[in-house]
């Protein structure tokens, strides 16, 4: 029997060369191995290259969004400062302080924010695209909100001028009514109240109209309804003065011929008259009277009471003449100057 190490050759020894089982060599692991880290770092490298370079356009495009929200908020805040509203202006007067609220959150957003990150730097994009979405979400919600205080004001205005416009119309198409009446037989032309009570009929048509929203629709009605109106009442002032000149003109012609109707007697009666006188018992006097007429001489006669004679007095001229027994000479007459 022989010895194992006799009878059996080791492989090391026996077997060829060629036959051995190959592994690798120790310097083919170390090549392996570079190869190896290499592959890998390169596809880290790659991803990390697009990572930045998805992240950057996602920022670029935040930036972008934000931009254009932070203008559209501010065209809202400017839209609704342009103008100034007033309380008394609206229908719904509480929507002011709603619109003024809106304006002042508006204002008080930062907007974008002011970083410039490294396009090298994905995390950096990443938190800067962040920032970006979230102020461009806040713009646009805070500007719609804003619109929509802005429209309701604008709506309660609307609404109050729908009303006013209205009542107004309501309130001229009473007085014009009222007007039309008052000047029946009055106006100098009565063509002006056949146009006046056509504008009635327009105005209450106006007012009779379903969801009107423009203020014209009733102004307009108004002011053609005034202008009639105004027609009517310069056409009553017309006739009113036409009729005062006439009767001012009526006096004036019938004073003048009272004044010569009584020129005309005047001259028809003298101012001053001139008689001359005869005495009964001779001689002539004349006698002087003014507008008084003239009165014959008057006797008188008295019997004597004791039967033996009688007396005289001598003729009496009244209105100017001959008075006081005066025989026109200056001399009384007495009994004795009888005959």
């Amino acid at each position: 029997m022989t010895k194992p190490s006799e009878e059996v050759e080791t492989m090391d020894d026996a077997t060829p060369e060629e036959s051995k089982p190959k592994g690798i060599r120790p310097a083919n692991l170390t090549a392996v191995i570079v190869a190896a880290v290499v592959v890998a770092l390169a596809g880290i490298g790659g991803g990390y290259a697009y990572w930045t370079h998805h992240e950057g356009n996602a920022y670029h495009e935040a930036v972008a969004q934000a931009e254009n929200a932070d203008k559209a908020l501010m065209k809202a805040v400017d839209e609704a400062t342009a103008t100034t509203y007033k309380a008394d202006q609206l229908k719904e007067p509480k929507l002011l302080d709603k619109l003024n609220e809106q304006v002042k959150k508006a204002e008080s957003l930062k907007g974008i924010p002011d970083d410039n990150p490294s396009e090298w730097l994905a995390w950096r994009l990443a938190s800067a695209k962040k920032a970006n979405a979230t102020d461009a979400d806040e713009a646009n919600a805070q500007a719609k909100a804003l619109n929509a205080a802005l429209k309701a004001v604008k709506d309660s205005r609307l609404a109050k001028e729908l009303d006013t416009a209205k009542d107004q119309l309501k309130q001229g198409i009473d007085g014009a009514g009222q007007t039309l009446k008052d000047t029946d037989g009055k106006v100098a032309d009565n063509a002006t109240r056949d146009s006046l009570a056509k504008a009635i009929d327009e105005a209450n048509n106006a007012l009779s109209k379903k969801g009107v929203t423009d203020p014209k629709t009733y102004t307009d009605a108004k002011a053609k309804l005034d202008e009639a109106v105004r027609q009517v009442t310069d056409s009553k002032a017309a006739k009113e003065q036409a009729d005062a000149e006439a009767a001012a003109q009526a006096q004036a012609q019938a004073q003048a011929a009272a004044q010569a109707q009584a020129a005309a007697q005047a001259a028809a009666q003298p101012q001053r008259s001139y008689s001359q006188s005869y005495n009964r018992y001779g001689g002539s006097g004349s006698g002087y009277s003014s507008n008084r007429g003239y009165s014959a001489p008057q006797q008188s006669y008295t019997p004597s009471s004791n039967g033996g004679g009688s007396s005289y007095s001598g003729p009496t001229i009244t209105g100017g003449g001959i008075s006081n027994n005066d025989n026109g000479n200056g001399q009384p007459i007495g009994s004795e100057g009888l005959l």
